[in-house]
C-alpha cells in the first residue's frame, strides 16, 4: 500500500469518516480524549481503513468489522446499568473512603527507587533509546539479551508510581508528588516510547475522572488546560524520533501517518496464505495454554511459547534468512478469534473480550470505598489491561508483571511498618463475599 502526499488527503478523509462511525458507538462509554478507550477508537479508525485495503477478500472484511461490532455488544451489555454521564454523584449521595493512605506513600517511594534504578541500569548498559540513532530500534534491542525483566519493571512500577503520585498530589495538595510525576514522564520519554507523556495524562485521568473526585473542579480545570501541553510534546518526541528514522520533516509527518495506519500490522500477515493454511490447525483447546504462558513462563514453569505475531513474520521470511530475533506484530481479538475459534465463533469470543474490559472499566469506577492502595492497584492494571483490546497475552503479561513487582512490595512494606501483614482491600467485595 503506498501512503505519499499526492494520496494522503482521501486516506484522511476515510479515517475520519471511519472515526466519527466508532466516536458515536463508543460516545457513552467514553470519560475523556485521554480514556484509553478513545484511543483505541481512534487507533482503530486508521485499522479500520487498512483492513479495507489490504484484506482479500469480501467475506474477511465482513469478519473483520463484524468482531469490532460484537465487541461493542460487549460493551453495551456491561454498561448497561452505568454510565460516565450519569456517574458524578452528588457529594452528599454517595461518600468515598480511600484508608491507609501512608503504605501507599512509603509503596510509591519504594517503586519509585526500583523504577529509577532500572532505567539508569538500562542506560548506562545500553544507552538510552531516544538519544540513538535509530530510537525505535534501540527501544526494543535495549530489552534483549536478559534485559527483559527491566521492562517489565518499567511496565508494573512505572505505572502504579505514576497513578499513585496523582492520587497522592490530590488527597495532599503537595506539589513534590508533580515533580515526581515529571521525573517518571523524563525516564519514560528516554526509554524511546513516543506516547509517554500521553500514559502519564492518562494516569492522570483515571484518578481525575473517578466520581471519588468530582469536587477536585478546580485541579481538572488546571489538567484540561495544560493537557495540549502534554499532547504537543508528546507530538514533539514522535516527531523527534520519526525525523531521525525518515530524514526530514515530511518523511516523518508520513511516517507518523504510517505508524497508525500500521498499528494494525497484524492484517498485512495474517492474511497471506501461508499463514491462513499454517495457524488452521489451532484450535480452542490451544488457547488457555497459549494465554497462561506468559505467566507460567516467566516463572520458569514452561518454555515461553513463540507469539502468533513472531510465528507470521517467520512464516514470511526468505528462505535463507537466519535472523536470530523476530519482532512480530500483536494478535488483536479479530485475529486470534479467528485462529483459534475460527470464522463464527470469533463473534461471541469478540463480545466476550468487549465485556471483560467494560466490567473492568465499570468496576473500577464504581469503588467507593477500599485501601488507598486497592484503588491505585485497580487503576494501574485497567490502565494496562486495556491492552486486552489489542493483544489480549500483553494484557496478561503486563497485569501479572504489576501483580508480580507491586503486591510483594506493598505487602513488605505493610510488615514493615505495622509489624503485621496488613492487605485491606476492598470491603465492599469482602462483605459481599462474606468474607
Amino acid at each position: 500500500m503506498t501512503i505519499d502526499f499526492d494520496v494522503l488527503p482521501v486516506i484522511l478523509g476515510w479515517i475520519a469518516v471511519l472515526f466519527a462511525l466508532y466516536f458515536l458507538l463508543y460516545y457513552k462509554f467514553l470519560y475523556s480524549i485521554i480514556d484509553p478507550l478513545f484511543s483505541w477508537v481512534f487507533a482503530t479508525s486508521f485499522a479500520s481503513f487498512l483492513a479495507i485495503e489490504v484484506i482479500p477478500n469480501t467475506e474477511d472484511i465482513v469478519h473483520f468489522f463484524g468482531c469490532q461490532l460484537f465487541l461493542w455488544f460487549g460493551f453495551v451489555v456491561a454498561y448497561r446499568n452505568f454510565s460516565f454521564r450519569d456517574s458524578v454523584p452528588v457529594p452528599s449521595e454517595q461518600k468515598f473512603d480511600f484508608y491507609d493512605v501512608s503504605l501507599l506513600r512509603w509503596t510509591t517511594y519504594t517503586l519509585l527507587v526500583l523504577y529509577i534504578f532500572s532505567n539508569i541500569i538500562i542506560g548506562y548498559s545500553k544507552g538510552f533509546a531516544l538519544l540513538s540513532d535509530t530510537p525505535t530500534e534501540s527501544k526494543i534491542a535495549n530489552f534483549q539479551q536478559g534485559f527483559g525483566i527491566f521492562r517489565k519493571i518499567n511496565w508494573s512500577a512505572g505505572t502504579f508510581v505514576g497513578v499513585s503520585l496523582v492520587y497522592l498530589y490530590l488527597t495532599k495538595k503537595n506539589k513534590s508528588y508533580l515533580f515526581l510525576l515529571m521525573v517518571v514522564a523524563f525516564f519514560s520519554s528516554l526509554d524511546g516510547s513516543k506516547s509517554a507523556l500521553i500514559k502519564i495524562a492518562i494516569s492522570s485521568g483515571l484518578v481525575l475522572y473517578h466520581p471519588a473526585f468530582a469536587s477536585e473542579k478546580l485541579v481538572l480545570k488546571k489538567f484540561q488546560r495544560y493537557l495540549p501541553v502534554a499532547i504537543f510534546a508528546s507530538l514533539g518526541i514522535a516527531f523527534t524520533v520519526l525525523t531521525k528514522e525518515n530524514g526530514d520533516l515530511g518523511g516523518a509527518f508520513l511516517g507518523f501517518i504510517k505508524r497508525f495506519l500500521y498499528s494494525a500490522d497484524s492484517l498485512l500477515y495474517y492474511y497471506q496464505p501461508v499463514n491462513i493454511a499454517y495457524f488452521e490447525k489451532y484450535s480452542s483447546l490451544d488457547y488457555i495454554s497459549v494465554v497462561t504462558n506468559p505467566i507460567l513462563g516467566f516463572l520458569r514453569l514452561q518454555p515461553y511459547k513463540e507469539a502468533i505475531g513472531n510465528i507470521m513474520v517467520d512464516n514470511l521470511r526468505m528462505p535463507g534468512n537466519n535472523s536470530s530475533i523476530t519482532v512480530g506484530p500483536n494478535a488483536p481479538f479479530y485475529i486470534e478469534g479467528r485462529i483459534y475459534f475460527y470464522y463464527w465463533a470469533s463473534f461471541p469470543f469478540s463480545m466476550l473480550v468487549g465485556y471483560i474490559y467494560a466490567s473492568m472499566r465499570t468496576y473500577f469506577f464504581s469503588l467507593n470505598r477500599s485501601s488507598a492502595f486497592y484503588f491505585v492497584y485497580m487503576a494501574s492494571f485497567l490502565h494496562l489491561a486495556g491492552a486486552i483490546l489489542g493483544d489480549v497475552n500483553l494484557a496478561v503479561t503486563q497485569s501479572f508483571d504489576l501483580f508480580f513487582f507491586v503486591v510483594p512490595t506493598y505487602i513488605g512494606i505493610s510488615f514493615f511498618l505495622t509489624r503485621k501483614i496488613k492487605i485491606r482491600l476492598n470491603t465492599k467485595a469482602l462483605k459481599t463475599s462474606g468474607l
